[in-house]
């Protein structure tokens, strides 16, 4: 298991560096074009559309394991291992994928950028919310992949169903300001992240009966 997870990592390391590389593309280019004094322009799209890229890029980070459990499958890693192994790198995904997206938002407090709106929203990458909506971003990212494999139609539903779920998870975020908590929203604060933790567990236990039976070809 260890190995495996070894193998798994150097694959996921390089996704995170190119993850804080895009990061720092967006700070710098926000920067030079003079996105900090009120400028508008495709920087400041995506900086402060932050929080929804982050989940996006998770996704597809995890989305594009599948052909590396292919190849660990091949080099005679067990079924069992594999899924252990791969809930190390999931964990690893959401915990540095919330680490990098919370650097980022801390960018425009640091620097004293006067852009109160976008800070704002900015600092929901560094609650904790945003770390339930980000495991859960990896893991459906991964069954996406492994469903594609599969059936191209199964997988296309189940993309769009993880789509719809991101940006519950993002509509989320904004409402409670990062929290689980949002007086005007009754009880809706709870249920998002509720529907997202529920199918995150039901993907990664899918996950697991897929892997069991899964065949190299």
């Amino acid at each position: 298991m260890t190995r495996c997870f070894r193998f798994l990592l150097r694959f996921s390391l390089i996704n995170l560096a190119v993850f804080a590389a895009a990061a720092a593309v967006i700070v710098g280019g926000a920067f030079v074009t003079d996105v900090p004094s009120g400028n508008t322009n495709l920087f400041s799209t995506y900086f402060d559309g932050f929080p929804a890229l982050s989940l996006f890029i998770l996704f597809m980070m995890a989305f594009s394991m599948t052909s590396t459990l292919t190849l660990a499958l091949n080099f005679g890693a067990t079924r069992k291992a594999l899924f252990v192994a791969l809930q190390g790198v999931l964990a690893i995904y959401a915990v540095g994928g919330w680490a990098i997206s919370a650097l980022f938002s801390l960018v425009p407090v640091w620097f004293g950028w006067p852009r109160e709106g976008a800070a704002t929203v900015l600092m929901l990458n560094t609650s904790p919310a945003f770390l339930a909506a980000a495991a859960a971003a990896a893991v459906l990212g991964v069954l996406s992949g492994v469903m594609m494999i599969r059936s191209r139609v199964i997988g296309s539903m189940v993309i769009i169903l993880a789509m719809l779920l991101m940006m519950a998870g993002t509509f989320w975020l904004v409402i409670t300001g990062g929290t689980f908590s949002g007086g005007m929203w009754g009880d809706l604060p709870w249920l998002l992240p509720l529907v997202l933790g529920l199918a995150a567990v039901a993907a990664d236990a899918f996950l697991y009966r897929y892997l069991k039976g899964y065949v190299v070809r």
